[in-house]
């Protein structure tokens, strides 16, 4: 960063004088530039160097083997919190109180030996102070005598319950293009009714936020209203399963509008704007993770531990842990100062890896049992495209057929051609899926709304012998035909049955405007069919002619 003179440079004459006292030299006379001069040409003498190194206590040259471990420079704000702290004084406070002969940390003991200077550079997330050892007196210094500390946490026995990673994000993709296409959401984020009924699809559910955002991304996905782009579905469809998981997992990587920190449950923000820069909180996880290596079990506490100890500040901008008004959803309590780091950024650590990570396929997680939380994890292979996007990823297609049954089930396979489930998904019912299949069931009221976006009854017929391998069932081909020609001929409507105790009442209900328009139709002399949202309205109004109705009980 910078080189000795410069930091000299930049000193008053007291704190020259206090360099020259602690490296035991006489303070030349001179100009300032000809005191610098003398000083850097002493502090840069190879066998000066190693007496000062050699008089260091082992909590001062802990410190240095650590700065040595990390290139000589490290932000200052993670220096502090594991090193203590560097006192900001004036030259007329510190030739007062003379800190450099009672140093509260090892960072002033380096600080006022001129083994250390500061200065800010720009980050990713702004300016950031470093604190830095000068770049001449770096090959100077003896080999770090404690081990390199580049590996965060430590490794994890094989865990007795494995939650695998799969490719199954693909999958839910389609589903969710599928979903988006029989009916655009002109909400954006989805009304609560539209997001249950279709999690129920989706093998992730937790993950449906951040697909549809991958897929915005990507502009797979359009609004207003959101809805497939065809062009971009059509390619997205296309490409092969390992190439549409590099590409969600690229637009994750490069994500700057999905902020996991706004997705932890126990988080609030009063702000829609949150604090943090989501892109370098990520950018930062995943070079901590790109040190651990691929296949092998990883204990997650101490990954974390090993974080807040050496990189505390990794989303933090200049290491601040006060500016961030973040809130405890449970209580509301304000989560600011260091002391809520495992609330917060510790929290954001376990969410990446449990949540994106293991929704992507790149992180199988591991428990002790069902009921335990997460305790280790391992990076798949696919995790290797997020540290080198040319990484190979190979996942094998498959070939099968759907299966097209005489009663209209259509049965499709998970790993079966993602186009043409796709294309299945748009004109019918969905059924509960399995871990193995989607179940579709054809209906009229589906074939209608992929009927008016334009699909044919003869591209239905072909999709569906094409998916199946095989020319389809007579009855669905008859079933199909006869709803072309004739459109809808049955349907459920669901109604309670409404009882009179004598045909009389019955009349009466119906002489009456005020109740004849909630009655349905006449199931015999004493009986009537209502519409369950007209019974409350039927009830009330009977009441006013003098008619008092028992309501059905709510478990009907």
């Amino acid at each position: 960063m910078q080189s000795l003179e410069r930091i000299l440079q930049d000193h008053d004459l007291g704190h020259l004088r206090i360099l020259a006292e602690l490296w035991g030299l006489d303070l030349p006379s001179g100009s300032s530039r000809q005191v610098v001069e003398v000083l850097k040409t002493a502090m840069l003498d190879p066998i000066q160097v190693n007496e000062i190194v050699e008089s260091l206590t082992p909590p001062i040259r802990q410190l240095m083997d650590y700065m040595l471990n990390h290139n000589g420079r490290v932000p200052l704000s993670d220096l502090v919190h594991r090193f203590g702290t560097l006192r900001e004084m004036g030259p007329g406070r510190r030739d007062r109180e003379k800190p450099w002969r009672s140093p509260v940390s090892p960072i002033e003991s380096l600080w006022y030996r001129g083994l250390i200077g500061r200065a800010f550079t720009n980050t990713m997330s702004g300016p950031r102070e470093f604190a830095f050892i000068p770049t001449d007196m770096l090959s100077l210094l003896p080999h770090p005598t404690s081990p390199s500390l580049e590996t965060p946490g430590i490794p994890a026995d094989p865990p007795p319950l494995i939650l695998s990673a799969t490719s199954t994000a693909v999958d839910d993709a389609i589903t969710i293009l599928a979903a988006f296409r029989r009916q655009p959401s002109s909400e954006v984020p989805m009304l609560p009714a539209y997001r249950n009924s279709l999690i129920a699809f989706l093998h992730r559910p937790a993950a449906l936020d951040l697909l549809i955002n991958l897929l915005q991304e990507e502009s797979i996905l359009v609004a207003p209203p959101l809805s497939p782009d065809p062009p971009s579905v059509r390619s997205f469809l296309d490409i092969p399963r390992s190439e549409a998981l590099r590409q969600l997992l690229n637009a994750w990587k490069q994500s700057v509008s999905w902020n996991e920190l706004q997705h932890i449950a126990h988080l609030t923000y009063a702000s829609e704007t949150w604090p943090n820069d989501p892109l370098t909180s990520r950018q930062a996880v995943l070079g901590f993770l790109s040190r651990i290596p691929l296949r092998s079990w990883w204990n997650l506490e101490q990954f974390v531990a090993s974080i807040r100890e050496f990189h505390p500040s990794f989303q933090r901008p200049a290491g601040d842990f006060d500016s961030w008004y973040l809130r405890h959803a449970q209580d509301g309590a304000f989560l600011r100062g260091f002391e809520h780091w495992d609330t917060v950024d510790g929290a954001l650590l376990r969410f990446i890896i449990t949540g994106p990570l293991h929704w992507l396929g790149t992180t199988d997680l591991g428990k002790s049992n069902a009921d335990e939380s997460v305790s280790c994890f391992r990076l798949t292979p696919a995790a290797a495209i997020l540290f080198d996007a040319r990484a190979r990823l190979t996942i094998k297609e498959s070939t099968a057929s759907a299966k097209v049954q005489s009663d209209g089930l259509i049965i499709v396979p998970r790993r079966a051609v993602r186009a043409l489930r796709y294309q299945i998904a748009r004109f019918t019912s969905w059924d509960p899926i399995d871990e193995e299949s989607y179940y579709y069931r054809l209906s009229p009221g589906a074939l209608s709304v992929a009927a008016s976006q334009g699909l044919e009854l003869s591209h239905i017929t072909a999709i569906l012998e094409t998916a199946g391998g095989q020319p389809l069932p007579t009855p669905i081909r008859n079933a199909l035909q006869r709803w072309g020609d004739i459109g809808l001929e049955a349907k459920f409507e669901r109604h309670l049955v409404l009882r009179l105790r004598d045909p009389a009442v019955l009349n009466e209900l119906q002489e009456k405007r005020a109740t004849n328009r909630f009655l349905g139709e006449i199931l015999g002399p004493n009986t009537v069919a209502v519409r369950e949202q007209d019974i409350a309205p039927l009830c009330a109004a009977a009441t006013r002619i003098g008619i008092l109705i028992e309501p059905p009980s709510p478990s009907k």
